[in-house]
């Protein structure tokens, strides 16, 4: 970044627009109805009163949130700028409403994407909203850990090959373990053929920001890519962004698809802290990053010295897991004959230590060490897995099966339509060759075990039944896993709803 557009970067329009707002100590008689904090709550004792003197929505001078040509403006604007991105939208549903708009405006009903199995739910919804047909590109899974990472650059270009009438892709950099692929090379190809690149980046938003990281999905030149920026950046939860660049998907189109999802009632509050968190990490970020890269591999070590765990390094994808690359503010921790599970282990770690982590898997868990890491923290962990090692290290402990799907379901019809399709609930039990309606998951990640359309095999049984007794957090639409919705396919002539459901 040249000298004068750095400094630029000091500027925060929205919340210089904001403090000026607060301190004109308006007279209200809009939304919200707290009226800046004319009533006193319980809310009260989380956070200073403040809070509510400070929420305000699009009040004149801060701007309009879905027709910006203002202090929100100018504030995405150097968000795009920081990103080198051509335009960015600020976003308040988290990367999930960046996904939607990615699919909404790059893809119409019944138009192909190639995309790895193991993206977030919210691309499946973007896939039953859009009506677009999924192409799935299978994940390479690690059979010791049981995580997906990417596919390599050799497999997307087969799949790419294979199906020559798809619009776009869609590639996860980095997965939620931090696996990445040869992004630059892969979006190179695929616009040689005229297909539209979209990153979920939901992981990634440091990546920017410091040389210490893989590359970017804007400056692997890229067409669109969504960025949690809460997740690994600084900002609130909640807050992301999305960023565009180039033409191959017209402007009007993500437009048209952000109004479509995004909310009319703004929190002034997350856009602030979007703007903030910008500034922090063009002028703070690459250090911070780098304490956080230092302080992975100084757990990486310390790790491995304590039975029961073995953690594992950059060099563990890249070489065994065939990832191109890996973000190394993740750190990837497999138990090794510990008597108890990852499910286990991650409520002991919370529920005696106060030490909450990212998620744990059966045999793994996942530590993020981000800008707000410290040594006093990661101090904290290494005590705990000690007193953890102490008690429940068994070196005649063995380990069942892998419980990892070693293949994904087959998909019969298109998300949109099944979604569209009669309902019929039936028993888990019962559901074997049936078609379903819903997702489920275990959550986080979030990744389905099943999706709308495909056929539920022995393996989605299972998978769902082995979550369950593990007490794992699963997502579904029914209160019980004990039942499933499937597509009615008796009371329905599935060629006719084809052809009525665009």
């Amino acid at each position: 970044m040249k000298k004068e557009e750095k400094e630029e970067q000091r500027r925060t329009p929205y919340i210089d627009a904001y403090l000026k707002y607060i301190q004109d100590k308006n007279i209200v008689f809009d939304v919200p109805g707290h009226h800046q904090g004319k009533i006193r709550t319980d809310f009260d004792k989380l956070f200073s009163h403040q809070v509510y003197k400070n929420d305000v929505n699009c009040p004149r001078g801060m701007d309009n949130y879905m027709h910006p040509t203002g202090a929100i403006k100018e504030a995405q604007d150097l968000f795009a700028k920081a990103c080198h991105a051509d335009y960015a939208k600020f976003l308040l549903n988290g990367s999930t409403s960046g996904n939607l708009v990615m699919l909404l405006s790059a893809l119409k009903a019944n138009e192909k994407i190639l995309l790895p199995r193991n993206v977030h739910k919210s691309v499946i919804n973007g896939l039953i909203l859009s009506g677009a047909i999924p192409v799935f590109i299978l994940p390479n899974i690690d059979t010791q850990t049981e995580v997906a990472n990417q596919p390599t650059l050799k497999e997307w270009k087969e799949a790419i090959d294979k199906n020559p009438d798809i619009k776009a892709i869609f590639v996860i950099n980095p997965t939620y373990f931090g696996a990445t692929c040869d992004l630059k090379r892969l979006v190179e190809y695929a616009h040689k053929k005229n297909i539209i690149v979209l990153v979920d980046e939901a992981h990634g938003t440091h990546f920017y920001f410091s040389n210490k990281c893989p590359i970017s999905a804007m400056e692997a030149g890229a067409d669109m890519a969504t960025l949690s920026v809460h997740k690994t950046g600084g900002s609130l939860t909640q807050s992301s962004v999305l960023l565009v660049k180039g033409e191959r998907v017209p402007r009007y189109e993500v437009i048209k698809a952000f109004n479509l999802i995004t909310t009319t009632s703004p929190s002034s509050i997350l856009l602030a802290s979007l703007d903030a968190a910008r500034k922090y990490l063009v002028f703070k970020g690459s250090r911070q990053i780098y304490n956080a890269v230092k302080l992975a591999k100084q757990a990486y070590i310390r790790i491995n010295e304590i039975p029961g765990f073995k953690a594992h390094s950059k060099d563990y994808f890249t070489k065994k897991c065939h990832s191109f690359s890996y973000d190394e503010t993740k750190l990837c921790v497999e138990l090794d004959k510990l008597s108890i599970d990852g499910f286990e282990f991650y409520k002991i770690l919370k529920d005696k230590y106060n030490i909450q982590i990212e998620l744990a898997e059966k045999y793994v868990f996942l530590l993020l060490f981000t800008i707000g890491s410290e040594q006093k923290d990661v101090d904290r962990l290494i005590d705990a897995l000690k007193e953890i090692s102490e008690k429940y290290y068994d070196e005649n402990v063995v380990y069942a099966d892998p419980h990892y799907m070693s293949s994904f379901p087959v998909m019969k019809i298109r998300p949109r339509v099944a979604f569209h399709a009669p309902l019929k609930v039936v028993d888990l039990d019962d559901s074997l060759n049936m078609v379903s309606k819903e997702m489920v998951m275990a959550y986080p990640p979030g990744i389905p075990i099943i999706v709308p359309g495909e056929v539920i095999s022995q393996e989605v049984i299972n998978q769902i039944k082995y979550y369950e007794k593990s007490k794992a957090t699963i997502l579904s639409d029914w209160d019980s896993t004990s039942q499933i919705s499937v597509v009615d396919e008796e009371n329905w002539d599935y060629e006719l709803e084809e052809k009525n459901i665009e």
